[in-house]
């Protein structure tokens, strides 16, 4: 439990540091020896053999429902302050809920700790791809115009995130499982409003009160828990049988459906996109909406075989498809990127909730190889905004002269998104074959399957037209000097296709097959591709002259806006489905 307890501390005393130490060499060498200790202890616990346990004392519990009240009435003040009923009353009824579950909770049966697993593979997410973000974040607040204090303030709390983070993947009781989702939800609001304007403010509150919507579903969750099974602990919950179990993992499901931003509480999650790209990478893409999935395959051998399971499971698929759909109406990079988050954290929670030994690794991978190409992809994009100002692929023409190598980096995240033999080709490559295998004992899957085949081909369309954005030639021929990309967003990049390309090549180690390994070698032109271009442009400039008029056809500035009826048709069918997760288990 040592390392464990340096995973939870070690961040605390590191965003101290960064508060004391102005100097950015200072912050360079925390942050850098922050991610290389956290990553360590991550790899070491993931090899480590065993179940580690904790139970917290009195005085420990009592100090988390003092802090849980205090950070309610905080969520009750900002809805007053602002002057947002959604965020006021939704507040008002966690606090009601939370005072009688308190009232009525029998003793804990159980550690409120426990690492297992599942918790040691969310630890290299975490502190892998978080440490990195860290990292970068560095880099990017220099040129950020706020006070030199108010910038440490911002890494220092990516910092604690990361905390939080490494505590609610190994929280056993409900209640704290509860503490620490909403303080994912205090994390989100405030890094959201980082830039305290109109727009960020706004964006944050409705990032407050749909995420608030999952912890009022966490604590009726675990109301049903104590009034069916006396116990707010998950081990006990999933050992129990019963009608009333399938409500109590019904209700927290849906907790995840919206940290998980499925449609209809996607809003948040690309209203964040507002706030410093560090955020985007960091809390809403590459590690804190991983809690979705997590709480879906912990919740998995309940689910697995069950109505609510096969309910989530098609939830998940066709939140795939839907979100695949409406990011091609979207030009922000950022946005872009955001709606392709939505619909693979869809896939992921479809693929846990079926509840198979295959179904649950494949998540798993899903989930990995997302975090480190999103990350790669947020982080790439945050260099075009602070290096070449740029967010819109209409106006990224010819961004392949001006920086070859971040264009290089973000073509290399789309191929690890998309190509073989990356872990997320690899993984809906085989989900494919798994989902197909069950289909003759639950025929329900075929919704799944074909979901998995159209969202992937949506999936290739929207990066291809993001790409021939970026490799397109340039307007302004006198304006294509290259840009160098400064060490401090380099090295982080850099780290990011290591580890993409470690993991691609521990895949092709274990299938030991020589035409997984002719699958590498066109990847290699990936890198090549920006350089080429860069060299040839002098001597093949397509029809130049049309820069400025209206081209005959662009597939980059091609657009597949659904109508208001298809898109309120979407909301108002996936509110539905929502509310039938609840239904379904309280049936069942």
């Amino acid at each position: 439990m040592d390392m464990v307890f340096a995973l939870v501390l070690l961040p605390f005393v590191a965003s101290f540091l960064l508060l004391i130490f102005p100097n950015s060499r200072i912050q360079y060498t925390v942050s850098g020896a922050v991610f290389g200790l956290l990553s360590g202890l991550a790899f070491a616990l993931y090899n480590s053999f065993g179940v580690f346990t904790f139970q917290f004392t009195l005085l420990l519990n009592n100090v988390i429902v003092v802090a849980d009240v205090v950070l309610l009435l905080f969520f009750l003040y900002q809805g007053k302050l602002f002057n947002h009923p959604k965020v006021m009353a939704l507040a008002a009824v966690q606090l009601i809920l939370y005072g009688y579950i308190e009232s009525i909770a029998p003793e804990a049966g159980s550690a409120e700790i426990v690492v297992d697993s599942l918790s040691k593979f969310m630890f290299l997410i975490i502190n892998g791809v978080g440490g990195i973000i860290v990292l970068y974040s560095v880099k990017y607040m220099e040129d950020e115009p706020t006070s030199p204090y108010k910038k440490r303030l911002f890494v220092g709390g990516l910092l604690v995130f990361l905390s939080v983070m490494n505590l609610i993947v190994i929280a056993n009781s409900i209640l704290l499982f509860f503490f620490l989702f909403e303080m994912t939800t205090l994390a989100s609001y405030l890094l959201i409003s980082f830039r305290n304007d109109e727009v960020s403010r706004a964006n944050a509150l409705k990032a407050l009160w749909m995420n608030q919507i999952g912890g009022v579903v966490i604590l009726l969750g675990a109301l049903v828990a104590i009034i069916g099974f006396k116990t707010v602990m998950f081990d006990t919950l999933l050992q129990s049988s019963g009608g009333m179990v399938l409500f109590s993992i019904a209700l927290l499901s849906m907790a995840a459906l919206v940290k998980g931003a499925a449609i209809p509480f996607e809003g948040w999650l690309l209203g964040a996109m507002v706030a410093p790209t560090p955020v985007s990478a960091m809390l809403h893409s590459a590690t804190m909406v991983k809690i979705a999935p997590y709480l879906i395959l912990k919740l998995a051998p309940a689910l697995a075989m069950s109505a609510v399971g096969g309910l989530i499971s098609i939830i998940g698929a066709l939140v795939f498809v839907a979100a695949s759909y409406l990011a091609l109406s979207r030009s922000v990079l950022k946005e872009i990127l955001g709606y392709s988050t939505v619909a693979l954290l869809g896939l992921m929670m479809a693929l846990a909730a079926i509840g198979s030994e295959e179904s649950m690794n494949l998540a798993m991978a899903l989930m990995l190889f997302h975090a480190l190409s999103k990350a790669l992809l947020f982080l790439s994009a945050g260099v075009l905004e602070r290096v070449h100002h740029v967010k819109d692929i209409e106006d990224m023409k010819g961004m392949v002269t001006k920086s070859p190598k971040t264009v290089g980096f973000i073509l290399f995240g789309f191929v690890s998104l998309t190509l073989p033999p990356f872990g997320l080709f690899m993984g809906k490559l085989f989900a494919i074959g798994s989902v197909a295998s069950l289909l003759k004992e639950h025929p329900s899957n075929l919704i799944i399957l074909l979901s998995l085949i159209v969202g992937s081909a949506l999936m290739v369309l929207l990066y291809f037209k993001v790409a021939s954005a970026l490799l397109s030639a340039p307007c302004d021929v006198e304006d294509s000097e290259t840009i160098a990309i400064p060490n401090g967003f380099n090295v982080p990049l850099v780290l990011l296709s290591f580890f993409i390309v470690i993991g691609a090549l521990g895949y092709i180690m274990m299938q030991h097959n020589i035409f997984v390994v002719l699958l590498v070698l066109p990847m290699l032109f990936v890198f090549a591709l920006p350089s080429l271009i860069r060299r040839m442009d002098r001597y093949d400039r397509s029809q130049p002259y049309h820069c400025g008029e209206k081209e005959p056809f662009d597939s980059a500035l091609v657009y597949y806006e659904p109508s208001n009826k298809v898109q309120l048709l979407l909301y108002w069918g996936f509110g539905i489905l929502f509310v039938a997760v609840a239904m379904v288990g309280a049936l069942s």
